[in-house]
C-alpha cells in the first residue's frame, strides 16, 4: 500500500485516539491505515457499513467499544454500493428500528460517490460490531491533543508538502478542516449538553416572585433641579440615569435560578506550576459554590482548544468527574484565545437545553494581540444573552487586552497577581450571576426640546457603554442585572446661551424621557419602566431662594472623574511622566476633599482606588503591577462591577477592604471562601 512521507511520519507519532467534536469521530492507526485501503472512504460510508450489517446504533453516551480493522467482506461491500442499492438499504434499516426515521432522512441526502463527507447532525455515534477491530469513543471521553492536527500545524516541512492533492490522503473525517494554522471553519455540532428542565417548565415552578416595579428603582437626576440660563457663556449640568435593584431576604434565594457557566483555562506554558495548581484549586472551590440546576464545562486551550468536558449539570456525581478532569490539566504550548472563545461561543449557539442564565469565565496569563479583534468577529455569529468575565494572571498578562475583552459582554476583569486570592475573585464573579433577576436591559434617552430650548442637549457621556443613535437618542445595554446593585450612567448636559426673557409658563422644562426595558429570565416576561428629568430655568438676573445639590448625582461624577483622571495619570506613565501622573491624581483628590464630610463619605471608593493608582503611577511599581491595576480600575469604575485589586507599599496584592461594587450574595461567597482560608478572620 502506498503512503506517502508525510502519513508515515504520523503513523509513529500519533496516539491511539484523536479528539474530534461532533461532526467527527475519532479513530486509532489501524483506522488510517484501513482508510487508506479503502481509498479514504467517508463517514457515510462506514453509515452505509453499519445499516448492512444490521447494527442499531448506541446511544451517543455510550462507552468505548474495542474494535479493529474492518473485514475484508465489509470493505468490499463499501466499495461496491452503489445508489441503486441505497433506497431498499434505507428501507430495511427503517423496519428494523423506527427511531432512525428522522436520521435517515438525511442520509437519504448521501451522495456516496462523492469523496466530500458531508455534515451528520444525529444525536447519535455510529457503533460498529466488535469483529470490526473499530475504537470508537464518544465526545465525552477526553484527549489531550488533537496530535494529527497538531502535528501538522507545527511541522513546517508538512505545511510545504501537504498540499489540496496528498490532503486526501488524510482520513476523510479531517478533510473538512482547514489546517497550516488557519481558522477552524468546519462545522461542529455540540449539542451534548446534559438535560435540564426545560425554561418554559421552569416558569412554572414555585421561584420567588418578583415585583420589578417595587424592586427596580429607575430615575434620571441632574446635580441641580433648577438653573440659571445666561446670555454670555454656557453651562454643563452634571446627571445621571440610574438603575437601582433591592436586596432580598436570604430565604427568598432558597430556589434561584441556573446557570450555564463555560470556564476558559489557559494551560500554557507560561502557567506552569503554582498558576495552573491553583487554577485547579479553585476550578474545585467553585464546584461546592455550584448547585445541581447550574451547569459547567471546561475548555482547555494553548495554540489550539479543545473541550475538557461537555456542559453538564454540576451533581455531586458530576463534580466527582470534575474533580478528575481537573487533575488532568497540565501547561505546555502558547497562547491562542480566540481559540477557546470560539469553541464556548459554539456551545451556547448548539446547546440543546438552556439555563436561565450564562456567562464565561476567561483565566489566561497570555498575551494575544490579535484576541480583541478575533473576538468581536465570532460575537457577530451569536445571540445568546451572556456576560464574559476575565481573570489575568502575574506580571505578563495584556491587561488592556483583558479589560475590552470583558467590556465586549459587561464582565469584570479580575486583576490576579496574588494567585491565592484567585478563589475569592472567582466567588464574585458567581455571586453575580447567581443573583441576576434581570436579563437584556435596554435604556433609551431622548433628549429632544421644543423651542426655546431646542439646544439644550446631552454634550458629553462616561463610559463605553453608551450608544449615540443620532443627535437626540442616546441607547445602553446592559446582559444581565442583578439584586442588590446598582448601575448609573453619567452625562453631563449643555445649557448654551440664552438670549431670549423666560417667561413664567416656559419655566419648567421635561429636558430627558428615558425608558428601561427588561426580561424577566424566570418566566421571560418584559417589564418597562420610565422615568423624566424636568429642570426649572431662571432668567439670569432673577434669584433662586433654594437649589440644593443631589449627593447621589454628585458620587457618581466624582466616580466617573476620578476613573477619568487615573486614565490620564496611566497615559502619562507610559510617556514616564511618572511625576505627572501623581500630580493629576492629588490635583482630583483636593477637588473631592473640598466637598463637606457628607459628600467625602460618599466617595470612599474613588477615594481609595485614586490612592492606589497614585502609587501605582511610582516608576518601579507601575512596571511591577501598576499599569495592570490602572487598567483593572478604570474598566470596573466604568461598568459599577467586579472588585478593584488593592497593593501593599510592599506591592503584595492583598484582601479588598471594601466590596467595590459587590452586592450581598458576593459578599457571602466571597467570606465563605475567606472563612476557609482563614478560619479566624473575615474581611467581608
Amino acid at each position: 500500500m502506498h503512503m506517502n512521507q508525510n502519513t508515515k511520519n504520523l503513523k509513529h507519532t500519533q496516539p491511539k485516539v484523536f479528539t474530534n467534536q461532533r461532526s467527527h469521530i475519532n479513530i486509532n492507526n489501524n483506522a488510517i491505515q484501513n482508510f487508506e485501503a479503502k481509498q479514504q472512504q467517508s463517514i457515510k460510508e462506514l453509515l452505509l457499513n453499519q445499516m448492512e450489517t444490521k447494527l442499531l446504533p448506541k446511544h451517543f453516551r455510550s462507552e468505548p467499544l474495542n474494535m479493529g480493522e474492518i473485514p475484508q467482506k465489509n470493505q468490499q461491500f463499501i466499495q461496491n454500493k452503489n445508489n441503486q442499492q441505497l433506497p431498499q438499504l434505507i428501507h430495511n434499516i427503517k423496519k428494523k428500528n423506527n427511531q432512525l426515521a428522522s436520521q435517515l432522512q438525511s442520509i437519504e441526502q448521501f451522495d456516496i460517490s462523492s469523496q466530500t463527507p458531508q455534515p451528520l447532525h444525529l444525536n447519535i455515534v455510529p457503533s460498529f460490531k466488535p469483529n470490526q477491530h473499530f475504537e470508537l469513543f464518544n465526545i465525552n471521553q477526553h484527549n489531550q491533543n488533537d496530535n494529527l492536527l497538531k502535528l501538522i500545524s507545527n511541522n513546517s516541512s508538512s505545511k510545504r508538502n501537504l498540499n489540496n492533492q496528498n490532503l486526501n490522503n488524510l482520513p476523510s473525517i479531517f478533510q473538512n478542516r482547514k489546517i497550516f494554522g488557519e481558522k477552524y471553519n468546519s462545522k461542529i455540532i455540540f449539542d451534548d449538553d446534559e438535560y435540564i428542565v426545560p425554561i418554559k417548565t421552569q416558569n412554572n415552578r414555585k421561584l420567588p416572585s418578583l415585583d420589578f416595579s417595587q424592586i427596580i428603582q429607575f430615575e434620571v437626576k441632574s446635580l441641580y433641579n433648577m438653573s440659571k440660563l445666561y446670555k454670555t457663556k454656557d453651562q454643563y449640568l452634571p446627571g445621571i440615569v440610574s438603575i437601582q435593584t433591592k436586596e432580598m431576604e436570604t430565604q427568598q434565594h432558597a430556589k434561584r435560578i441556573g446557570v450555564d457557566l463555560i470556564c476558559l483555562i489557559d494551560r500554557s506554558a507560561s502557567m506552569m506550576d503554582q498558576k495552573i495548581d491553583m487554577v485547579k484549586k479553585t476550578l474545585i472551590i467553585l464546584l461546592d459554590l455550584l448547585e445541581s440546576q447550574d451547569r459547567l464545562q471546561l475548555i482547555i486551550f494553548n495554540e489550539e482548544a479543545e473541550r475538557l468536558t461537555p456542559l453538564i449539570c454540576a451533581t455531586e456525581k458530576n463534580k466527582r468527574y470534575f474533580k478528575k478532569m481537573i487533575t488532568t490539566i497540565y501547561a505546555k504550548g502558547g497562547t491562542l484565545i480566540s481559540s477557546a472563545t470560539n469553541l464556548a461561543f459554539q456551545q451556547l449557539n448548539q446547546r440543546r437545553y438552556k439555563n436561565n442564565v450564562n456567562s464565561i469565565f476567561l483565566l489566561s496569563d497570555g498575551q494575544d494581540e490579535e484576541a480583541v479583534m478575533e473576538i468581536q468577529n465570532q460575537l457577530k455569529t451569536i445571540e445568546e444573552i451572556f456576560t464574559l468575565h476575565t481573570f489575568g494572571f502575574g506580571n505578563d498578562h495584556d491587561a488592556e487586552m483583558m479589560t475590552q475583552i470583558c467590556n465586549l459582554k459587561n464582565g469584570s476583569f479580575y486583576f490576579v497577581q496574588e494567585i491565592s486570592l484567585l478563589d475569592e475573585f472567582f466567588a464574585d464573579a458567581l455571586g453575580g450571576l447567581i443573583s441576576v433577576i434581570a436579563q437584556q436591559i435596554e435604556i433609551s434617552i431622548l433628549c429632544k426640546n421644543d423651542k426655546p430650548f431646542q439646544d439644550i442637549e446631552i454634550s458629553k457621556t462616561y463610559g463605553q457603554m453608551w450608544q449615540h443613535s443620532g443627535k437626540y437618542l442616546k441607547k445602553i445595554q446592559l446582559q444581565q442585572l442583578s439584586l442588590g446593585s446598582r448601575k448609573d450612567f453619567v452625562f453631563e448636559l449643555k445649557l448654551p446661551k440664552f438670549s431670549k426673557k423666560i417667561e413664567d409658563n416656559q419655566r419648567n422644562v421635561k429636558i430627558i424621557e428615558a425608558q428601561l426595558k427588561l426580561k424577566d429570565p424566570n418566566t421571560g416576561e418584559n417589564f418597562t419602566k420610565t422615568a423624566n428629568l424636568y429642570l426649572t430655568f431662571f432668567n439670569s438676573d432673577e434669584q433662586i431662594n433654594q437649589n440644593e445639590e443631589d449627593i447621589e448625582v454628585l458620587t457618581q461624577f466624582y466616580r466617573v472623574k476620578g476613573t477619568e483622571a487615573i486614565e490620564q495619570a496611566r497615559k502619562a506613565c507610559e510617556n514616564n511622566n511618572f511625576e505627572q501622573a501623581r500630580n493629576i491624581i492629588d490635583y482630583f483628590l483636593i477637588q473631592i476633599q473640598k466637598n463637606n464630610k457628607k459628600v467625602t463619605s460618599k466617595c470612599g471608593q474613588i477615594i481609595q482606588d485614586l490612592e492606589q493608582a497614585k502609587q501605582a503611577s511610582q516608576q518601579y511599581q507601575y512596571h511591577q503591577y501598576g499599569l495592570k491595576q490602572m487598567y483593572q480600575l478604570i474598566s470596573n469604575n466604568y461598568q459599577q462591577t467586579g472588585i478593584n485589586s488593592q497593593f501593599s507599599m510592599h506591592g503584595k496584592q492583598v484582601q479588598s477592604l471594601q466590596p467595590s461594587y459587590s452586592n450581598q450574595m458576593q459578599q457571602n461567597l466571597v467570606s465563605l471562601v475567606q472563612s476557609k482560608k482563614y478560619p479566624q478572620s473575615c474581611q467581608y
